[in-house]
Order: structure tokens, then sequence, then C-alpha cells
């Protein structure tokens, strides 16, 4: 027996799991009558769901054979190593030489990016940190490395190297929680503790994905593959009409019939030949008077805008400006391109302080502590800037700091050991040293003059005589 409620009617039935699955699928704008969002609309029914996953064979080959999966792969990488880093220190920079002979042999900036570039490519990558003598399978403690020791830079893809047989890291305190505690060098039995392992990854997935995709994320490529797969299509289907610019068409009056057999079918084949030649040597068809010749002709207008579109669609997805990536001169009138340049720099510089800074950190200090015994408690490292002014930017630049200046020492609110400091900062002049500003620094306080004798003037300070002071003061 069903319950009614107050008013007579019965109650609805509890809303069920069926129920709560068709309410929230429904759960969009809707119009009955226009059929927006209703089973009628064509739209309500798309949804996007995973894809095949290009698997290393393919992502190999895609880099190898299409030209612009590469620079997508291999622009940004470049351009955040490109400018390299600055390191300051209270070190000479006599003190620094074994580091960065240490630095060169290793080639460190070589590595670095090829190890940006692999884990673009393939989702993962890792440069192991070999020191000679210690256990790959232990904690990398950089203290513990002594000035001397030998030190081997390995760039590695994800393919090579595996998660080890080791549990995952359960400390939610560690930088690694949820990782592989160790990982296995492909090809070899060598376990690697994951903090020897300096990391670098590609398109970051969520965590679940990433799980799944054995601890690696994803490859740059996989989310631009549709758009590579169309951009390449349209390419190639204009080539292919080039082939058929220009067809000639010929209507010959019997040619059914005389294809029906071998020798007419020869004929039609030794007739047109002939005539190909001949149109070939002078210029001219000769036809018989009974057929009809005509030509067609491809139609190339709007080709070079819609090659134009799966660009920009192209350098959008890969966020590098068309004229990086491409080469193309920016579109638009007065257009230079500076301001999306200027744009791609500011990401590829976030990216450096996000990627790129904590591995260089670490592998700072272990070189450092290999070569010079220590590390540097003072050591800043800044990128240096990709994007670089022109000489009249520079100039210009300069005249206003300088009118700056000019206001402030009238006023009094800097020194010239402070302009000239800052001179020095900004490598204004090459040839300024240390001493210069040392100089500056001083010729601005009060200066004394050999020449005038203390004693000659009773209101200038002199040494004092101690008993004539008590007298003084007994008085």
């Amino acid at each position: 027996m069903s319950r009614r409620n107050r008013r007579g009617g019965q109650r609805s039935a509890p809303p069920t799991a069926t129920n709560k699955r068709r309410t929230s699928a429904s759960d969009t704008l809707q119009n009955l009558v226009a059929g927006l969002g209703d089973p009628r609309d064509k739209a309500s029914y798309g949804r996007y769901v995973i894809g095949r996953v290009i698997d290393q064979n393919e992502l190999e080959v895609l880099y190898r054979t299409n030209w612009l999966a590469g620079k997508v792969v291999d622009i940004p990488a470049s351009d955040m190593t490109r400018a390299w880093v600055t390191r300051k220190t209270a070190f000479t920079d006599e003190q620094m030489k074994p580091f960065y002979a240490l630095e060169k042999r290793l080639k460190l900036k070589a590595k670095v990016k090829d190890a940006v570039a692999w884990g673009r490519l393939y989702g993962g990558s890792a440069i192991f940190v070999h020191v000679k003598g210690q256990d790959p399978k232990a904690p990398l403690d950089p203290a513990t490395i002594q000035q001397g020791a030998h030190i081997s830079l390995h760039v590695l893809d994800r393919y090579r190297a595996s998660r080890g047989a080791g549990a995952a890291v359960l400390d939610p305190i560690s930088s690694m929680f949820g990782q592989p505690e160790t990982f296995r060098i492909a090809g070899t039995s060598l376990e690697v503790h994951h903090s020897r392992m300096i990391q670098f990854q590609g398109a970051e997935l969520p965590w679940q994905q990433y799980i799944t995709n054995g601890y690696w994320h994803d490859s740059v490529l996989q989310r631009l593959y549709d758009s590579l797969t169309r951009y390449d299509t349209v390419t190639q289907g204009t080539a292919s009409m080039f082939f058929e610019a220009v067809v000639d068409v010929l209507k010959v009056a019997g040619l059914g019939d005389m294809l029906s057999t071998d020798e007419g079918t020869e004929l039609v084949k030794k007739r047109f030949a002939l005539a190909a030649m001949m149109k070939s040597f002078n210029r001219m068809l000769l036809i018989d008077g009974a057929d009809d010749h005509s030509q067609k002709t491809n139609s190339f207008a709007g080709v070079k805008d819609v090659m134009q579109q799966f660009m920009s669609d192209i350098a959008g997805g890969a966020d590098i400006p068309a004229t990086r990536l491409f080469g193309k001169s920016p579109d638009g009138m007065n257009a230079s391109g500076d301001s999306d340049t200027r744009n791609y720099y500011d990401r590829i510089s976030s990216d450096q302080e996000d990627d790129l800074r904590p591995p260089l950190e670490l592998l700072d200090e272990v070189l450092m502590r290999a070569s010079l015994g220590v590390y540097p408690d003072d050591l800043e490292m800044t990128f240096n800037p990709l994007w670089q002014m022109s000489d009249t930017e520079k100039a210009t630049l300069e005249k206003t700091r300088a009118d700056r200046d000019q206001v402030y020492l009238a006023i009094g609110v800097v020194t010239e050991g402070v302009v000239a400091a800052e001179l020095l900062e900004n490598g204004t002049y090459s040839k300024m040293t240390a001493k210069d500003v040392e100089l500056a620094q001083q010729l601005a306080g009060p200066m004394e003059d050999p020449d005038v004798d203390p004693a000659a003037n009773p209101e200038a300070p002199g040494p004092k005589d101690p008993a004539a002071e008590a007298a003084a003061n007994a008085a």
C-alpha cells in the first residue's frame, strides 16, 4: 500500500542512485522549444575520452621525422638553458676557477638541456649523480662529498629509468611522497636511490594518471598530437594538389570502343603518348578535328588562410610564438612580434624558477663540494635574461638613469658612491671596478688639507693636553 501525503496524493518515490545519475546528467542549460540540451540536440552527446597514448616508438619516429614536433620539444629546452646562469658569492673568480673547470668538464649546461628536452619528449627524464665510492642505493648527502671526489653525470630518459623494486616513499613530509624509493637503470641490475636521480618532467598529469603512467608524466606532444596530424594533412594535401594543378582533358569520339580491345588500347596509348611528346617539344597539342581538348585548373585560393589557422593552433598549443616556432614574420600592421616574444620569455623565466632552480642548486652544491671542498652560504644564482635590448634602447635607459641620478645628487638623496656602485652592478662601464666605487665613496666624504696647520687655527680641534684640561675643569 502506498503512503499518501496530507493533500491525498501519492508521495513521490525516494531518489535512487539511478535517478540521481539521471538528474546530475541533465544539469545543464535546456530549451525544449529550441531543442537545446535535450535528446534532439546532437551537441549534448559530445564527451571527452582518452584517445590513443603515443608509445615510445612513435614518439621517437615523430621526433626524428617531423621537424615541427622536434622544434616543439627542443625550443623551450634550448631557451631555458641558452643564457645560462650567473653565480654571485664572496668567493673571488680565482677561488671559483676549480668549480667552473669541473662544470665545463662535465658539460653541465649541455646535460641539463638534454634532460629538459628528453623530459618534454618522453614525459620525464633524470640526471643520475654518481659519486665514486658511494653506494648508489644510499641517499645522497652533498655534505659527505669531499674535495677531489670523482663525479659523473648521466642523462636518462624515463624508459631507461623505471621504478625499482623498493616501495614508494610514504613520508608525507618528503618531497618524494608517493613516488618510487628507488629507480632501476634499464639493461642493468643497478638500483639508484631517488635522491641521486634529479628529475625533469614533461606535461604534468593528475595523480592517478601519473601512477598509471609508471610514475612519469606525459610527453608534451601528446596534447598536440591531433593538431600536428591535422597540420600535416593540410600540408600534404596541398602538396598533392600541385600534381594536378593543370590537367589536360581530351574528349575522343569512340574512345570506349577503342579501349574494348587490346589492339585498340595500344593504339590509344601510342596516339596520346605521341601527342604529349609533341606538346613538350613545341608546346602545341595536335589532335584530330573530331576530338575536343580542355584544361582543368585547381584553385589554391584560401589554402594560405587555412594553413595559417592550423599554424596558430599548434603555436597556441605549444605555448611558443609563431615567430619563434615557424620563423614567420608577425601578422598585422606595424606588428613586430616583440610583445609575443616578451610574453614567451616571461613564461620561460617562470619555468626556470619552478623547474630548473631546484635541480641546479643541488647540482651546484655537489660540484662545488667536489671542486672547492665547501659550499658558499652566500651563493646567489640568477638566470640571465633572454631578452636583449638594442643599442638604442640601452642608450635611452642609461640617459633616463643619468637624469634621475643627477636630480637625486643635487638634493642630497644619494651620494656619488651610491651612483658608482649601481653603475658597477648594471655593467654600464665594462672597465669599472670595485676600486673605482671605493674611490668615489672617498671623494664624496669631507677632505682634509695637508697644508693647513691645526695649531695656527685656534678654532680647529687639535690634540688635547690632559693637564690643561684638568685645570680648566677645576676652575
